[in-house]
């Protein structure tokens, strides 16, 4: 008996092993295989924006620190291709499955379990892979709870510093980590030690320095109206978000929701450490998110990747009180949990994009033609596909008389052809009676591209470098009161 139960022991490191190799095989499946969607696009056309601009712009167009938009700054100044660009994302989503799996390395059945469905979470899966801040946040929140954990046990000063450090960074990243913050300072409970006292002093501390370096900033944004199309909380609504973090399957949110619940009791029943970190940098956060939601558009499944461990360590601590009741229970808590995990895991491959459209495009436009879009928020995915990554030469921004509320790009060449390919994104009804059609209309789900002719095309070929602050100033010109709605909620030309 005693030598069964070293040998399974030995067996974990392996298992947690192999475990992140499958989950690190699964971010960089086909990682390459789409152009950069909306929010990629908006990351990359904003990192080539000089240093300066680029602050200001953020400042005004967008809800978001600046943290990862420096990370990704060389790559967008490169024109790096889909892969490269979200290979960085992806390897903070592999370092935060492989810290995990080292913080689970002694808790046995809890540890595996938890650890298999980290490696196969479609949400971690999907935004780990997403060349945005989401990807940084599941490594910030999972170093978080390693450190609260470790400081729980035994408390020393460099762990304060590190979770001083960790919420500044965690805060110049995604503004989510504030919920965190909360929690952070919640975990001494009433101890009144010098340790205690550090510990909330290094939270504030880093706290203040976001304060102080994005504070003013984020006022600025926060008065943007960036996140409006976010709705408030509903119980239903809150119940979908948390099930999401685990499975995108529809339908069976409260039970999931019920999962994860008796997952933590259990936690709190066999570990009070390691409960305490779970209420503290999991629970805490996602009730925050779903209160605030009541008055605020907070609720959002990638508002909560910070905190987005927590619920699988419950399913872990599930599937292990199952398998203490009985072998059998074990293995269909065990092998339930796992298919319906992995039934989301398909989806979660592909990375959202205009492909459909771009196809298109390269099948039909010419040099000398012009490809225009609408609205003109959406033009930050043409702009980075064509007029930064095109394997077709240079492409310049140009303007289109009679069609105000479009970007458009001139595929330079000597002689212009005068055709110009429209992607409408949006059901807005165009005025015609100044074109005519020069082909037939391309159809897909809800966008439409038309081929149309005009004989005045200000500025062709002589335009200027695509820019996503020339895309903004547009946009705000023209549709001032749908700014953010477009911006954020899009995801693609066809989405």
């Amino acid at each position: 008996m005693h030598q069964g139960r070293v040998g399974r022991a030995r067996l974990v490191p392996f298992t947690l092993g192999a475990l992140v190799l499958l989950g690190a095989a699964l971010r960089v499946e086909r990682l390459g295989s789409t152009p950069l969607n909306f929010d990629e696009s908006f990351t990359a056309m904003a990192g080539r924006l000089p240093l300066g601009n680029m602050f200001s712009f953020l400042r005004t167009a967008d809800s978001h620190p600046p943290l990862d938009y420096l990370l990704q700054l060389p790559l967008a100044r490169l024109g790096a291709n889909p892969f490269l660009f979200r290979l960085p994302a992806a390897l903070c989503s592999i370092a935060a499955l492989a810290l995990f799996a080292w913080w689970m390395r002694d808790r046995g059945r809890v540890g595996v379990a938890a650890t298999a469905a980290m490696a196969i979470c479609a949400f971690q899966i999907a935004y780990g892979r997403e060349a945005r801040m989401y990807g940084p946040m599941e490594l910030i929140g999972v170093g978080t709870a390693v450190i609260a954990e470790s400081w729980l046990r035994n408390p020393r000063r460099a762990h304060s510093v590190m979770i001083g450090a960790l919420t500044f960074v965690g805060l110049m990243t995604h503004i989510s980590m504030a919920l965190m913050a909360v929690g952070l300072l919640a975990l001494p409970q009433l101890r009144r030690d010098a340790d205690a006292w550090r510990w909330r002093g290094a939270v504030a501390a880093g706290a203040a320095g976001w304060a102080l370096v994005w504070g003013p900033s984020f006022l600025v944004q926060s008065r943007g109206g960036h996140s409006s199309w976010i709705p408030h909380t509903t119980p239903a609504r809150f119940l979908a978000t948390i099930s999401s973090l685990v499975t995108s399957r529809p339908g069976i949110s409260a039970l999931v929701v019920a999962a994860v619940v008796a997952g933590a009791i259990v936690c709190v029943r066999r570990d009070r450490n390691l409960a305490m970190v779970l209420v503290c940098c999991s629970v805490i956060p996602v009730v925050l998110a779903g209160l605030l939601g009541l008055r605020a558009p907070v609720l959002l499944n990638r508002t909560l990747t910070v905190a987005a461990w927590g619920p699988l360590l419950a399913i872990g601590c599930l599937v292990d009180a199952a398998f203490r009741r009985a072998r059998v229970a074990g293995m269909v808590a065990a092998a339930g949990a796992a298919l319906l995990m992995l039934a989301s895991v398909p989806a979660a491959l592909t990375v959202p994009g205009p492909t459909a459209a771009l196809n298109e495009l390269d099948r039909v436009a010419q040099p000398g033609d012009v490809i225009a879009i609408q609205p003109p928020s959406k033009g930050v995915e043409l702009y980075w596909t064509i007029g930064v990554r095109s394997d077709d030469g240079p492409a310049r921004a140009v303007h289109i008389r009679s069609i105000h509320d479009a970007v458009a790009l001139a595929l330079t060449a000597r002689r212009p052809t005068g055709r110009i390919w429209l992607m409408q994104v949006s059901k807005q009804p165009i005025d015609l009676h100044n074109f005519h059609l020069c082909a037939h209309t391309w159809h897909n789900g809800a966008s439409r591209m038309l081929c149309i002719r005009h004989r005045y095309t200000r500025g062709f070929p002589h335009g200027t470098r695509p820019n996503i602050a020339a895309i903004y100033a547009e946009f705000s010109h023209h549709r001032a009161p749908q700014r953010s709605t477009t911006k954020v909620a899009g995801r693609g030309f066809g989405k």
